[in-house]
């Protein structure tokens, strides 16, 4: 029996949140709290674009002049275009090039080993084998740790325990990778389904 088709708005968003190309551009001004940059092509030709203030820093700032200085060239990933088709870049996703280095070379479907690291009622945070010091990268949300129905995340993991899970996504712009301990475990309906359809 063949997998069931990928739900097409999980598939949408993950193609949102995979990494977009990185371009250098220059800080001209600030427009509140977002940062107004240009670029310029190889053919010269000049294209405005902005940094939302979320997507400034992975630090937390009052403002991004505290980071950013006008005339400053500064590397940032395009995450699309809006209003009009202006240009809408992400700085943060290229704060740390260890980091984006590392999530770069993770792929959906690959599998990790990793350390746990906190769990939480809303999920668990994860030491991805090889990423850089200091960082925690690995999240799993609640429904992706088991096939079981649990109360709290700590009945299917604890805090130090080695675990192997498979890559959902690796985002640059939160500087997570979403892992499922789930996706590499039978699913214990699919022998009772596949038994009823042979009855």
């Amino acid at each position: 029996m063949s997998e069931p088709p990928p739900d097409p708005r999980m598939q949408s968003l993950i193609n949102h949140l995979r990494p977009g190309v990185v371009r250098t551009v220059e800080v001209t001004g600030f427009d509140g709290a977002d940062i107004l940059v240009q670029l310029v092509d190889a053919g010269g030709a000049v294209e405005i674009g902005r940094i939302p203030r979320q997507e400034a820093s992975m630090r937390r700032l009052e403002h991004p002049s505290e980071l950013f200085e006008v005339g400053q060239e500064i590397d940032a990933e395009e995450i699309g275009r809006w209003r009009g088709g202006g240009l809408h870049l992400s700085a943060r996703a290229c704060e740390n090039p260890a980091l984006r280095s590392f999530l770069l070379a993770l792929e959906p479907g690959q599998v990790v080993a990793g350390t746990v690291s906190t769990v939480h009622n809303f999920g668990v945070f994860v030491h991805v084998d090889g990423e850089p010091d200091g960082l925690c990268t690995g999240f799993i949300r609640v429904p992706d740790l088991t096939w079981e129905w649990i109360d709290h995340p700590s009945e299917a993991v604890e805090i130090g325990r080695r675990i192997t899970a498979e890559v959902i996504i690796a985002e640059t712009r939160s500087g997570q990778v979403t892992l499922s301990l789930k996706a590499l475990q039978k699913d214990p309906s699919f022998g009772s389904r596949m038994s009823m359809k042979a009855g």
